[in-house]
């Protein structure tokens, strides 16, 4: 029952971002954006270096991520669907996993953008394609959970623009870092190194979405 709940939560989701796909076109700007910038800041030579290079990406994802996700939060309070969904038996878990999934999936979206123009812009060579995408995916899957839940806890807040980047970025850089260092590994060639970020990724997926299933009932309350 939960199970199928969620799906509708995703579903609907999906519908009303290919409906209207601000957010997901505001996300995808901000990252071209925000690599081009943090590119021409520390300079192209400086940007190639792998750790350099994973580094920016992330930091940027990290960014667009919380850009779509809080666009997609305040579509539902504009059109007061957020209470219909909450008075469903076990709304507020699907509310959250709802959304963490369909999320997901636009942020790999941009993630792909992103990572085809970091490679493109900054003439990246990548020693293991494969490696890379499992560290993207695992990345990718880490955001939404630890997103969403700052989303919703500054929810009702006037603020919560403000307020969701200071609370979910000090969570999110143990990830980032995780994030940044397998996929440095990935390109320069360290396929082990590569592999062990991305398990650590993965529990730290499992680990937020636990989490957040266990504190968004509570706080939506």
């Amino acid at each position: 029952m939960i199970l199928r709940r969620v799906l509708l939560v995703a579903g609907r989701e999906l519908r009303a971002e290919r409906a209207e796909p601000d957010g997901l076109v505001a996300a995808l700007t901000f990252i071209a954006l925000l690599v081009v910038v943090e590119s021409l800041v520390v300079g192209p030579a400086t940007a190639r270096q792998p750790a350099v290079a994973a580094a920016l990406f992330w930091i940027a994802m990290a960014f667009a991520a919380i850009l779509a996700t809080s666009r997609s939060f305040d579509r539902e309070l504009e059109d007061d669907a957020l209470d219909a969904v909450l008075a469903l038996s076990g709304g507020r878990d699907a509310l959250y996993a709802g959304k963490a999934a369909a999320l997901a999936a636009g942020i790999a979206i941009v993630a792909v953008a992103g990572g085809l123009l970091s490679l493109v812009l900054l003439d990246l060579r990548v020693a293991l394609p494969a490696h890379l995408a499992l560290v993207l995916l695992a990345g990718v899957a880490g955001l939404p959970p630890v997103i969403v839940l700052d989303v919703i806890l500054a929810l009702r807040l006037r603020a919560r623009a403000m307020l969701v980047p200071i609370l979910a970025l000090p969570v999110l850089v143990p990830q980032l870092v995780a994030a940044s260092n397998g996929s440095a590994a990935a390109l320069s060639g360290d396929a082990a190194a590569a592999l062990g970020w991305c398990g650590i990724l993965v529990a730290f997926a499992l680990v937020y979405s636990i989490l957040g299933l266990t504190i968004v009932p509570t706080a939506i309350e």
